[in-house]
């Protein structure tokens, strides 16, 4: 019996356990995964409990992917480089973070049509989230936009690159002109809440949105400010569920050794 979790601040409406259930299904073996939502006071002692209690593994989201990579014993390249983790798998060696961000993404914009190398890709936020996908892109060969509302925090992030990848990352304020960040980008990659593209003090980068840049959005879940402006102005677009469906089929390949076929995944990240 396969025991596995998502962790998160609010993972109540999580499509997780029906994408790893139907993994589980697809490789015919019996398992249940489950969510709990916690804050970081829990963080440390949730995770020693559920390998206590014989879980496999557990996928993480924000807030919580930096205090896991810093918690495990053992880090994955993609979790050495962005010092974030999405995957903790439980082995007799101890615990070791895994970040398959980086995977779900490069997937996710190859069903747009869309490979990184060589092309440029805008990336807003700086955070966790961003963290593994921008590492990814960089190694794929993209050059990357790193636009986010702290100057400093996306400096921070491109600081965390090893010096070939970190000459690919430009980055840049909210404030600076989202036509010159856009200009010649063939992806715009979203890895902050819904809301920021909605309020008063957001950056404007959707309203310069054309052809032929494609648009990916981690947030998902109904309409968002951003899937409006793209619809507008018919430029392709994915919300962050076949992103969570590939890093999700990852996932389960680094905890049990056996990469699903994504099909049922996708189908169960729509709720089909």
């Amino acid at each position: 019996m396969i025991r596995a979790a998502v962790l998160g601040a609010d993972v109540s409406k999580s499509r997780s356990p029906a994408i790893h259930e139907a993994a589980f299904r697809a490789l015919g073996l019996e398992g249940a995964y489950g969510r709990l939502s916690l804050d970081d006071r829990r963080f440390d002692a949730e995770v020693a409990r559920l390998r206590a209690e014989g879980y496999r593994y557990l996928n993480v989201t924000i807030p919580h992917k930096l205090r896991a990579a810093k918690l495990a014993d053992a880090r994955g390249p993609e979790v050495r480089v962005s010092q974030a983790a999405n995957t903790l798998v439980f082995g007799a060696d101890g615990v070791h973070a895994e970040n398959t961000d980086g995977a779900g993404l490069i997937a996710a914009l190859a069903d747009l049509g869309f490979a990184p190398a060589g092309r440029v890709v805008v990336m807003v936020g700086a955070g966790g989230a961003a963290a593994g996908a921008v590492e990814a892109l960089t190694r794929a060969g993209a050059e990357v936009r790193l636009v986010a509302r702290r100057l400093e925090a996306a400096r921070e992030l491109r600081d965390r690159l090893p010096p070939p990848q970190r000459r690919l990352v430009q980055a840049s304020g909210w404030t600076d002109t989202p036509e010159a960040v856009l200009d010649g980008a063939g992806a715009l990659v979203s890895a902050v809440p819904a809301a920021a593209f909605g309020g008063p003090d957001a950056w404007g980068g959707a309203r310069a949105l054309a052809a032929p840049t494609v648009v990916l959005e981690m947030a998902y879940g109904g309409i968002t400010p951003l899937a409006a402006a793209v619809a507008a102005r018919r430029v392709p677009y994915a919300d962050g569920l076949g992103m969570l469906a590939h890093q999700a089929a990852r996932a389960v390949e680094l905890a049990l050794g056996r990469l699903p076929p994504v099909e049922p995944l996708l189908r169960a990240a729509r709720g089909r």
